[in-house]
């Protein structure tokens, strides 16, 4: 609690501002750009956009028609209202809208919100995967459409059902990656009933996109439609059993028995010679990719979560595997905002001493060039030019680099100078352009394109190949490849001669080298589950080229593991014939037959007829307007007590744009009298970096209450009971602003002014002796206190980079400084400082320091009027919740504190020796020792400077995100000292 009033609606304001965990500190979502949105209508929705992906977005309109010719056929539905959807020029900007509230990670490649059913995603590395991803949101848009039309909502369906759903939809059958993943569980043994598939390490993507697939196959297309209408009961269970008519342990056999079929009849074989470098079993985590070999093979550079906490770069020996060190640390270091771990990798530079890497800081598109040797920052390149770069790539002699980025919604390669910092675009078209690499002679750059499969007049894509672009003439050559097969990440030979690249011939990706200029290919890995990184185009491979070593991530025990192989030899493969129709924009082939043999013709067919001409949409400014986008569950309530009964209601509404950045919260509650009355609103505009606010309302707080001695009046024939309620009323009008410098710190500001008034409210109650019946009753309200007039201001700087286990910080660091002069009728002002470290010397155990002082200074510092700076002991000391009445009084009244923290936490589950602590139970054990005191000036006049000390053990669990401690707690400072138990409510500091 501040030190002064601070009404509701200021903190929610905050709260939002900041995005935080739990106030006065969190993390900052920084609005870093000011996007100036226009709207696109199309038929049937309305396109949020900005001028610089406009061309983008019109294409973007035409798909999101075709999509809905397409879903509204599928799925037997119409939208009655236009649908809304927002776009962004790339996951960095998407990572900044206002619409969703929370932080949007590297994985989230879309968002379809369920309120108001807006579709929000960024432009993906190309048309055809945002394509995808745009089908993907729009089947929820239709999914909740029905549900909410049938008496259902989406939010109480499971991922696997609606994800699932939304995948195949999309897609189409099973697509390669998921492939891999069915591969893989039944080598395993280790497919999912469908009960099982709540479970969140059943990726319910792959898996219920499997599920549909199946599903589809076996009953038609019109099950997705029936599971959606449906109304059995039996949550999404019951849905499939009814469109089915087949129960569900029977469904799960025999899914399962298809995917061990269709397994079966690919006779996948491992011949793979690749040794394991990287492991999810032994010196890595569970998702262990982007490999970078360096150039003599020695070393390798890989993304990985093997500490648990972040995605972080590693470097290893490749002979032992041994970790010789982490090269970028993310986890409590804000530095970089995302390292682009699906899409993007490092580079080694030709003499081994440097690394490159493609990263988010600051909002910026960066190029951070580190001394492998040491990790740091050798120099960081903002790259201006673009909105979000990927998987750069040395040039021989180690001036320039090369690198794939993202512009207005469009990828293309540019090239940078490293002495001067100047970009060269080099290649400007609407093709996605991905993964270059840098010829040995530096001569030429090779990358994966969809130029020479997709149509950018139909709008149809094909499979990524490979191509290479002459520096001199920019002349852009397709290279042989194979058909029918997507081609990714090419790397060259020492000499040249030939390029590795990652293809997914079969269904099945592998490794496969290109003799240039014969156009011959070889197998090089036969991996039976799939060399593949996270996505269809995350980068997987690498070539140390001195060594003629190869590295790459392969899928395998349900995990990303690296492997390395010798680069020489491989199995020869009929390339595909290039014609003059492929070298030139041909159209892509008809759609292959999904893996499970499906021939995709119903509903998954791309329809002739939704690819509209741009020339019918039209363009408008957007002109924000608020509309109700929620209501807080309404609420009733009553009691009673010593201190009288009371009946209450109350209900909070929220208003806000379509954009998310103007928000309008109004609070209210009504009771048995005026005084009951409780109003506030606050408006709050983050449309710009600058966060800002303003406030008013009324809030009466209860601050106490007696009940007086019994009289007997009336010669002994009545009783009179009088009880006393002590109020404060507080009437407040303010204003906020808040400027975050990053995500981890920000400056806030606040102003207002307020009014408080104080009143005793005493009734009495006249009783019959004899019968005990209520005669009469009256109530009297008198002035508790003299009222003030308070203007109030303050300012504070806030750093956070904590990061959380399961019920408190477990790394990082926390500081709050700020000051808060109040004049008017009193004046003084109240100072704060507040600083948490969390360090974890030895894994999984986390010490936690806090040194707290906060206290109001000035003429009326003391002034009785002012409420506590702490409303019970034990939220600052533990143990002290009751240290007798004249101390508790005197604690509670004190005008300054400080306090001082220290706590071992760690999860429960380490005492029995889990090797993933804390992703297990939700319960932290902790050891502690706290002390503390709350003084005024005059105390230390009187001698009465007396702290509180207490140490003691406990555990705090997450019980549905509400946080419960339990303590065995010996105070030192109490009448009777000795142990005793204590509860409480609430985080860990």
């Amino acid at each position: 609690m501040e030190k002064r009033i601070i009404s509701l609606a200021l903190v929610v304001l905050i709260a939002a501002a900041a995005s935080a965990n739990a106030q006065p500190f969190g993390r900052n979502k920084v609005r870093y750009d000011t996007f100036d949105f226009h709207i696109l209508e199309t038929p049937h929705f309305d396109i949020y956009y900005y001028s610089s992906e406009r061309e983008a977005t019109i294409e973007a309109g035409r798909l999101a028609e075709r999509w809905y010719e397409r879903l509204s056929r599928a799925l037997d539905h119409t939208f009655t209202h236009r649908q809304p959807i927002v776009l962004y020029a790339s996951h960095a900007h998407f990572s900044e809208t206002n619409v969703i509230p929370g932080f949007l990670g590297d994985g989230i490649g879309g968002v379809t919100e369920h309120e108001q059913g807006r579709v929000v995603l960024p432009f993906a590395a190309g048309l055809g995967e945002t394509d995808h991803v745009l089908g993907h949101e729009l089947v929820h848009a239709f999914q909740r459409d029905i549900l909410r039309k049938n008496g259902g909502s989406i939010a109480m369906l499971p991922l696997w059902f609606v994800e699932g759903m939304a995948e195949y939809l999309s897609i189409g059958g099973i697509d390669a990656n998921t492939a891999m993943w069915l591969r893989d569980a039944v080598e395993q043994d280790r497919l999912p009933r469908i009960d099982q598939l709540v479970d969140p390490k059943w990726f319910p993507y792959r898996y219920g996109q499997a599920l549909w697939a199946y599903l589809a196959d076996r009953f038609g297309d019109d099950v997705i439609v029936k599971s959606l209408k449906s109304k059995a009961s039996g949550g999404a269970i019951g849905r499939l059993v009814a469109a089915t008519g087949v129960d569900a342990a029977a469904l799960s056999k025999a899914w399962h028995a298809s995917i061990r079929q269709a397994s079966k009849d690919e006779r996948p074989t491992d011949r793979d010679a690749s040794t394991g470098v990287v492991t999810a079993g032994g010196n890595g985590g569970r998702l262990n990719v982007g490999p970078a070999l360096s150039p003599d093979g020695r070393s390798l550079a890989f993304l990985s979560e093997r500490d648990q906490f972040s995605i972080d770069v590693f470097l290893a020996d490749t002979a032992t595997g041994r970790i010789q060190r982490k090269i970028v640390h993310t986890a409590g270091d804000p530095h970089f905002e995302s390292l682009q771990f699906i899409e993007s990798a490092g580079a080694w530079d030709p003499t081994g001493r440097r690394f490159a890497l493609a990263a988010l800081s600051g909002g910026q598109a960066v190029l951070s060039i580190l001394d492998v040797r040491t990790g740091a920052i050798e120099r960081e390149i903002p790259i201006r030019e673009v909105d979000q770069a990927f998987s750069p790539a040395w040039s021989p002699d180690g001036s320039r680099l090369v690198f794939s980025a993202l512009k207005g919604g469009i990828s293309d390669l540019y090239i940078v100078e490293l002495e001067t910092g100047a970009v060269r675009q080099v290649t400007a078209d609407a093709f996605a352009d991905l993964q270059p690499a840098w010829s040995p002679d530096g001569r030429a750059i090779a990358f994966s394109t969809d130029r020479f499969s997709s149509s950018l007049d139909n709008l149809t894509f094909g499979n990524f190949r490979l191509a290479a672009i002459d520096l001199d003439s920019s002349a852009i050559r397709e290279l042989p490849g194979l058909a029918g097969a997507k081609h990714i990440d090419p790397h060259w030979s020492r000499d040249g001669s030939s390029l590795y690249f990652i293809a997914d011939a079969g269904g099945r990706s592998n490794v496969y080298r290109l003799a240039l200029p014969s156009g011959d290919i070889f197998q090089v890995t036969s991996v039976a589950t799939g060399v593949s990184g996270i996505g269809a185009l995350s980068p997987a491979l690498s070539v140390a080229q001195s060594a003629n070593r190869l590295a790459f991530t392969v899928y395998r025990r349900g995990a990303y593991e690296i492997r390395t192989i010798d680069a020489a030899g491989g199995t020869p493969i009929l390339p595909m014939v290039l014609s003059a129709a492929n070298l030139a924009k041909a159209l892509p082939p008809a759609p292959a037959p999904a893996a499970n043999g499906r021939d995709d013709t119903q509903a998954m067919a791309v329809p002739a007829a939704g690819l509209l001409d741009a020339k019918t949409f039209i363009e408008r400014p957007y002109r924000p307007g608020l509309s109700l986008n929620r209501i807080v569950q309404p609420y009733l309530s009553a009691g009673g007590g010593s201190t009288g009964g009371f009946l209450r209601a109350g209900a909070t509404l929220s208003f806000g744009d379509m954009l998310g950045d103007h928000q309008l919260m109004t609070a209210f509650q009504v009771g048995k009298s005026l005084d009951d009355l409780v109003a506030q609103a606050a408006y709050l505009n983050r449309r710009t970096r600058w966060n800002w606010g303003v406030a008013g309302g009324q809030i009466p707080w209860l601050i106490g209450g007696a009940v007086l001695p019994t009289d007997d009046t009336s010669g002994g024939q009545t009783v009179t009971r009088q009880t006393q309620v002590f109020r404060q009323f507080h009437r407040q009008a303010s204003a906020l602003a808040v400027y975050p410098f990053s995500r981890s710190k920000r400056l806030e500001l606040t102003g207002g002014v307020q009014s408080i008034a104080f009143d005793r409210r005493t009734t009495s109650s006249v009783y019959s002796r004899t019968t005990g019946q209520l005669l009469t009753t009256s109530t009297v309200t008198t002035s508790a206190a003299q009222p003030v007039s308070l203007l109030e201001t303050s300012a504070a700087l806030v750093y956070d980079t904590a990061l959380f286990g399961a019920t408190s910080p477990i790394i990082g660091q926390r500081y709050r400084f700020g000051v808060a002069p109040t004049s008017g009728d009193l004046t003084f002002v109240t100072l704060t400082a507040d600083y948490r470290r969390y360090v974890m010397p030895i894994r999984p155990f986390t010490i936690a320091v806090r040194v707290l002082h906060s206290g109001r200074y000035g003429p009326d510092a003391e002034d009785a009027r002012l409420l506590p700076l702490v409303w019970t002991l034990r939220d600052v000391v533990r143990g002290y919740g009751d240290v007798g009445p004249s101390a508790s009084t005197r604690y509670l009244s004190a005008s300054r504190i400080v306090v001082g923290n220290v706590e071992l936490r760690f999860p429960a589950a380490a005492l029995f020796g889990s090797r993933s602590p804390q992703s297990a139970l939700p319960l932290d054990a902790i050891v502690f020792s706290d002390v503390g005191n709350l003084w005024s000036p005059s105390d230390l006049r009187n001698s009465r400077w007396r702290p509180l000390r207490s140490v003691g053990a406990g555990v705090r669990f997450n019980a549905a995100g509400f946080i419960f401690e339990l303590d065995a707690v010996r105070p030192f400072d109490r009448p009777t000292n000795g142990w005793t138990f204590a509860f409480n409510f609430r985080p860990g500091f």
